[in-house]
Formats: C-alpha cells, structure tokens, sequence
C-alpha cells in the first residue's frame, strides 16, 4: 500500500526530519537512509516501523541539522615524514646541494597528514530521532488506513459482483447438463440405428458418465465458499494481504476447471467475466497489506 509520512523534531543543538514513504510489496523490506554516525540507531528505527507496517517497499529518510555529529581530527603521517627526511639526506650526502628544508617544503609534500573525525557525543540526539520517527510512521499508517478505507469498498463490490455471477453460473449449470444429456442420447440412438450389433444400454450408459464428468458443480461450491472466505477476511481485522492472494489463486483454479469442463458457449462466456473480475480484484490487493 502506497503512503507518505513526515515529522520534525528539535532541540537546541539540533534539528531531526524524518520522511516515510511506502509503495506495494508483497513481503516487509525496509530500506534505511541514515547519517553513517547514527547506525547504531538502525534496528530501533526498524523496530518502530514493523510495529505497524507489515506489509510494503518501506523508504525511510532521516537528515540532521545543527552542530556536526563528528569532530575534525589532523595528524602527522610520522613513518612517512620520516622516510621523506631520509631520503632527503641521501640526496645531501651524495651531491653538493646546498638547502634546508624548511616547514614551507614539508607542507608541499603529499600524504604527510591524516584526517580523521571522530564522532561525538550525541546521547541527546537519540531521543529526538525515535520521536520523530514514531511520528512519521504514524503519518504514514494514517495515509495508508485512509486510502484502505477507498481499497475496502472497492473490494468489496467485486466481490459481490462475483458472488452474483457464480449464483448465475450455478442456476444456469443444471440446464447445461440437462441439454447436453439429451443431444448425446439422441447423437447417440441415431448412431445405433446403423449398428444393431452395439449393446444399446451400454452405449448410453458410457453416455451418462460421460456427461457426469463434465458436471460443474463441486467447483461452483468450492467458488462460492471462497467468495465468502473473501468477505470474512475483508472484516478481519488482521494482515491480509497474503491470504487475499491465496484466496484469489484458488478461485482461479476453480475457474479454470469450470472452463476446461463446462463444454458450453454462456459457461465460456461467464468464465470469461469472472476471471476478468478476478484480475480486477488481485491487482487492488496487491495495495492491501
């Protein structure tokens, strides 16, 4: 589910923005993008977030203002200073060079100093970060509960638009078998009266079963019932999103048998739709979390 959240929170010595922003994923990934000095703070941060978010592609911004989190440090490279005098008096010892090196040269000469920061104390920062981040997801899941309300109606209009035409299906399935029972007993008695040696019953009966087979029925049940599961889970109040896809697979599967099975022409057509529906509905959970 897509959403943004932003929070400030401040102090004297410094300011703290947090943004949050989600996009559709199907499992939890959290991407942090943090000062490298404030690391340590990474697993809180995380802990904050799953606390209400189960679901998503989670980015999460936080820049600090104010005084430097770290400390400029300079000191001489001594090993290599060192090995720049040596040589230089190498140089005097074997040609008649008249110099000194002066503090003007060294400073000319590359690597001779090393910088380093040194982080600093920042145990009142701690405390403005985790607000602010609290805040922001919160923002956020208020984004997110809002455009779900939207989801919510959506969903369950589908839903009953399927329901309405798996009750369809299932009124029009018996005259399906009905007429296909009786264009295969007469196909099949006008084909015995050139073939008197044929055993006639048996004939039919292969007939019967053969139609049998093409009974739809257990599907309609199994398709009906996941209509209702479909419901229910709308009105649960827990992470869903998983099960919706669960769900949505299986009703396809049902489908497809229905298609394979059902040997008529509205039976095509009313497959077609439902699965048309069903794409409809798997695209919108995937915006549920």
């Amino acid at each position: 589910m897509t959403g943004y959240g932003r929070a400030i929170s401040e102090n004297q010595r410094h300011r703290v923005s947090v943004e949050v922003k989600s996009v559709n994923h199907r499992y939890l990934d959290i991407s942090l993008n943090i000062p490298r000095q404030l690391f340590y703070l990474e697993d809180k941060i995380k802990q904050i977030i799953k606390s209400s978010i189960k679901r998503g592609k989670l980015y999460f911004y936080l820049t600090v203002d104010g005084e430097s989190l770290t400390s400029p440090k300079v000191e001489t490279n001594w090993p290599i200073l060192e090995q720049y005098i040596r040589e230089c008096q190498q140089i005097f010892e074997r040609y008649p060079i008249q110099n000194e090196i002066g503090i003007s040269d060294l400073l000319q000469l590359p690597d001779l100093f090393l910088t380093s920061e040194t982080p600093l104390d920042a145990g009142d920062l701690e405390p403005l970060i985790i607000k602010a981040a609290d805040r922001a997801v919160k923002d956020l899941t208020g984004m997110r509960k809002r455009e779900g309300e939207h989801i919510y109606n959506d969903l369950s209009e589908r839903n009953d638009t399927l329901q309405k035409m798996v009750l369809e299906l299932r009124d029009y399935a018996p005259s399906v078998k009905k007429n296909y029972m009786e264009r295969l007993e007469k196909h099949v008695l006008e084909f015995l009266q050139g073939h008197a040696d044929i055993d006639e019953q048996r004939l039919l009966t292969e007939a019967a079963v053969f139609a049998d087979k093409s009974n739809i029925d257990e599907e309609l049940t199994r398709l009906t019932s996941h209509t209702k599961q479909f419901a229910e889970l709308l009105d649960a109040h827990e992470p869903k999103g998983r099960k919706f896809d669960f769900l949505i697979q299986e009703m396809n599967r049902e489908v497809n048998t229905i298609g394979s099975k059902g040997n008529d022409v509205l039976i095509s057509r009313f497959v077609v739709d439902i699965k048309s529906e069903l794409e409809k509905i798997r695209e919108q959970v995937q915006n549920v979390e």
